[in-house]
C-alpha cells in the first residue's frame, strides 16, 4: 500500500512540475514572480472551499472598497463591502464587481482585465478606470489602487437615497462628503482575500 501510495505522489509531483514548464516562465505556481509579494494563484482556491462557477481560475469573494480620507470621523463611511468575481487564467486576469452605490449614487458594474508585471504587480484596465494590483507581505489578500476618471457620479440622488433609509442629518452629512471626495478624486482601494 505504501508503494502506491508513493507512485501517486511521485506522478503528481511529475505533472506538476511539466504544467509549470509550459506555462508563462515568469509566473511560479505560488504567483507572479514567485518571490515575496508575489501575486497568489487563485486557481488554488478554485475547489478547496472557493465558491467559484467551475470555470478554471474563477473565485467569487468577499471585498472592500475604501475612499482614503483625512477626516477620522469619516472614516467609518468610507468603506463599503462589496462581491467580486476574479479570474486568473494563463497569466491572464478578470476583476468585476458591482462599484458600491453609497459611493456614486448610481449603480455600475466594473470590469477589468489585465496581466501580470515583470515586478510582480497586476495591471488591469477597463472602460471605467484602470487597477493596479499586488499582494500583501504574506501573499493571502490582494491590495488594488483603482482610478476611476470615467465613473459616474449623482450625489442628489444619494442623499436623497439616504433620506429614504432613515439615516440621520449628521450620518447622511458624512456619507456625502465622502461621495463628494470621492467625485473630486476618484480614487480608492479594493481589498480581498483569496483564502
Amino acid at each position: 500500500m505504501m508503494r502506491k501510495e508513493c507512485f501517486i505522489v511521485v506522478m503528481l509531483l511529475s505533472l506538476a512540475v511539466a504544467c509549470g514548464e509550459s506555462g508563462d516562465p515568469s509566473l511560479s505556481a505560488t504567483g507572479a514572480g514567485g518571490g515575496d509579494g508575489a501575486i497568489p494563484d487563485a486557481t488554488a482556491s478554485v475547489g478547496d472551499g472557493g465558491t467559484g462557477g467551475g470555470e478554471d481560475g474563477f473565485v467569487t469573494v468577499d471585498g472592500l472598497y475604501t475612499v482614503p480620507v483625512d477626516d477620522a470621523s469619516l472614516s467609518p463611511f468610507a468603506t463599503q463591502p462589496v462581491l467580486l468575481d476574479w479570474r486568473a487564467r494563463n497569466g491572464e486576469y478578470r476583476l468585476d464587481y458591482d462599484f458600491p452605490v453609497e459611493l456614486t449614487g448610481l449603480s455600475q458594474r466594473v470590469s477589468f482585465e489585465g496581466q501580470a508585471q515583470p515586478d510582480g504587480s497586476i495591471e488591469l484596465v477597463g472602460d471605467l478606470g484602470s487597477a493596479s494590483c499586488s499582494a500583501d507581505p504574506t501573499g493571502a489578500r490582494f491590495v488594488c489602487t483603482e482610478r476611476f476618471p470615467q465613473l459616474e457620479f449623482d450625489l442628489t440622488r444619494l442623499a436623497r437615497d439616504f433620506e429614504q433609509r432613515g439615516l440621520s442629518a449628521i450620518e447622511i452629512a458624512r456619507r456625502l462628503e465622502v461621495a463628494s471626495i470621492f467625485q473630486s478624486d476618484p480614487i480608492g482601494v479594493l481589498s480581498f482575500s483569496l483564502e
